[in-house]
């Protein structure tokens, strides 16, 4: 497909998506407060779990997770600081970040033909996978590759009033130049929903680390800070078993391995299968390492 044109009404639509993505609401306080906290070096398991305090929700669901029989522990935790200290920074980032996207990827989404929590379950299964995979891939942080996982189809949300109002023209173009779903988003509104992903993110002041993985996830060869993360995501995003199982193309919906992805993780082709039927074995239980929201 060509680049869109510049006519008037593209360059609108292009100036409207832009517009409401400086129109969404800031994260909570408490979340930025958390978040930020946990990026610096002295910070303490006891400032960690004052913060978490101040917020109700995130409260019960870190002392939920922290006495999760998934974890293996024989002993409750009763005390915030405990749970932060069971858990680690890094599992407590991924459950701060799960807190605060839950609400807002549960949404139905009509334009991606997506009902209740069906990107809410897609995005915890594309998680899951990121994060078995970078263990197996002895990626040194499974929960960075978590978070981006959980957030990867975050763009979606901006962009489905779009899709919803031209789901007719991109099938048919689609279908007409075997293009994926994020191609024609691109071809007809200058932006795709891994691009508005970024720019969500990065309006939310999360590490940049983590926008730019978001953004590269369907191209992890132009990933500009971490390449790995982007090529684990898109891998994850391509293995998981679709959710609607009489999906026809997975290509179609953007599912489908970059060729940058196997270089970027040193994996041979002929290995894919293989690494598929242990990860599909494995998501039962990596699933379940967290109770649901």
């Amino acid at each position: 497909m060509t680049q869109p044109d510049s006519s008037i009404a593209n360059s609108r639509r292009l100036n409207e998506i832009l517009r409401s993505i400086t129109r969404l609401r800031p994260l909570p306080t408490s979340t930025n407060r958390i978040l930020r906290a946990l990026d610096e070096p002295q910070t303490t398991a006891g400032l960690v779990a004052e913060l978490i305090a101040l917020d109700q929700a995130l409260t019960a669901y870190t002392l939920r997770v922290a006495n999760s029989a998934a974890l293996g522990y024989t002993s409750s935790c009763a005390s915030i600081k405990d749970a932060v200290m069971r858990l680690g920074f890094r599992q407590v980032r991924s459950l701060v970040v799960s807190t605060v996207a839950s609400g807002p990827l549960s949404s139905r989404l009509s334009g991606y033909r997506l009902g209740d929590k069906g990107l809410w379950n897609h995005s915890i299964s594309v998680a899951s996978a990121a994060h078995w995979l970078a263990g197996t891939l002895r990626f040194p942080d499974p929960e960075k590759a978590y978070v981006a996982g959980l957030l990867h189809d975050i763009g979606k949300l901006v962009l489905d009033q779009y899709v919803f109002a031209d789901y007719n023209d991109m099938v048919n173009l689609m279908h007409r130049h075997n293009a994926s779903m994020w191609e024609v988003e691109k071809h007809l509104f200058g932006v795709d929903h891994a691009e508005v992903g970024g720019m969500i993110t990065s309006h939310w002041q999360f590490p940049e680390e983590l926008v730019d993985s978001i953004r590269y996830h369907h191209t992890p060869g132009k990933s500009q800070l971490n390449q790995k993360i982007s090529a684990i995501v898109n891998l994850a995003n391509a293995l998981v078993p679709p959710d609607n199982p009489n999906t026809q193309n997975m290509e179609l919906e953007g599912r489908v391995i970059h060729p940058h992805t196997l270089q970027i993780l040193n994996i041979p082709e002929h290995l894919l299968e293989s690494l598929q039927s242990r990860l599909i074995d494995a998501m039962f239980v990596y699933e379940a390492r967290m109770p649901s929201m």
